[in-house]
């Protein structure tokens, strides 16, 4: 069959290197270049871990991780890093009984800790009495942009073509398939995957998608002492459950530590204009948290870039066909977390769309589950 694939994230590249890899002919689209800045899927990191409140969700990054193993082993490079994962917080905060319990019910082992433990282990970090730590050995981070960029490597060495700087227009059924306009013309194919992120709801305006497109900010702050603390293999990635302030090592790429905050933030309704730049209103927040917790981080900005959220009402992923387009599908890795699970998502999405099989209930991401 003749695939395409519109939009070449995270999502996408993955799907697209797993459609070619099934023989077919596979083609993918991207409006913008390969691996740019404007979407969800760039960056040097993001953490990947099986710590998750939901069991569901931890059940999915055991599906996940064979796969991540597998595109570094094809890649001949370094994609994951593995130092381990830790949430902590207050003992009473419920998320991180849940997180236990979600690992316990998925059989991945793990450790809790008190604050002095965590401190004692983790020297960089300040904790406080009272905090509990729950940390996994097989969390890390992915290097984000590098994957992206293998999968589409990799897709196109199994046959996939990729068009660069190519905008769709529109879709609309025909004659047992989609045709597929765009500037230059139109192109015919006998299925189509939408996995364009933001822009998903104006590719598909008929199916009214309840998605919101947030502008989220990362920044990086300089080491002022110490800087053997933040290695890897002396700091874990890290999440804080009572302020989803999260972070990283050093990572060996970019000078300084990796702050950040899983929370929505401003509201984006134009895509077609540049993100707004960061200004000091951003970066003081992520001062101000880091000032707390890692005495021996600067308030100087080494780097900062901004990035979207493509959030759905209930932070789940969307994953189904689009409504009066039999042989469109859709998938969506939403709501800030969702590039972990990029590798399967995209791997699954692929094999709905030329029909084979999932062997999975995704009833959670059909589009009737999110209204």
């Amino acid at each position: 069959m003749r695939i395409a694939v519109i939009g070449l994230g995270a999502v996408g590249s993955a799907a697209l290197r797993y459609v070619a890899s099934r023989g077919h002919q596979a083609v993918g689209f991207e409006q913008f270049e390969r691996g740019h800045t404007r979407g969800s899927s760039h960056g040097e990191s993001r953490i990947i871990r099986y710590a998750y409140p939901d069991p569901f969700y931890t059940h999915l990054m055991s599906l996940a991780y064979p796969l991540w193993d597998q595109l570094e082993e094809a890649a001949q490079q370094t994609l994951f890093v593995r130092r381990g994962m830790f949430f902590f917080g207050k003992s009473e905060n419920p998320e991180l009984r849940e997180i236990e319990d979600s690992l316990t019910q998925n059989q991945v082992p793990y450790e809790r800790w008190s604050a002095n433990q965590a401190q004692e282990r983790f020297p960089a970090m300040r904790f406080q009495p009272g905090e509990q730590v729950i940390y996994h050995q097989e969390g890390g981070y992915l290097r984000a942009t590098a994957c992206v960029l293998e999968n589409l490597r990799l897709a196109e060495a199994a046959g996939a073509v990729i068009r660069e700087h190519t905008s769709v227009l529109s879709l609309k059924s025909q004659a047992g398939g989609v045709l597929i306009r765009l500037e230059e013309g139109e192109e015919w194919f006998d299925r189509v995957l939408v996995s364009a992120g933001a822009w998903l709801p104006s590719l598909l305006p008929f199916v009214n998608l309840p998605l919101s497109v947030t502008r989220q900010t990362v920044f990086y702050l300089s080491i002022a002492n110490q800087a053997r603390l933040f290695e890897a293999d002396a700091l874990p990635v890290w999440i804080d459950a009572d302020t989803y302030w999260y972070g990283f090592p050093a990572d060996g790429v970019v000078p300084g530590v990796k702050l950040a905050r899983h929370q929505r933030g401003k509201p984006i309704s134009d895509l077609s204009q540049p993100a707004r730049p960061l200004d000091e209103s951003d970066w003081q927040p992520a001062i101000a948290y880091a000032s707390q917790r890692f005495p021996d981080l600067s308030d100087e900005l080494t780097e900062g870039y901004t990035c979207l959220y493509t959030n759905a009402p209930n932070d789940d992923f969307l994953m189904d066909r689009a409504p009066e387009l039999p042989h469109v599908h859709l998938v969506s890795a939403c709501s800030g977390h969702g590039f972990k699970f990029s590798v399967l998502m995209g791997q699954l999405a692929a094999q709905e769309t030329i029909g084979e099989p999932v062997g999975l209930d995704l009833s959670r991401f059909r589009l009737g589950t999110q209204r």
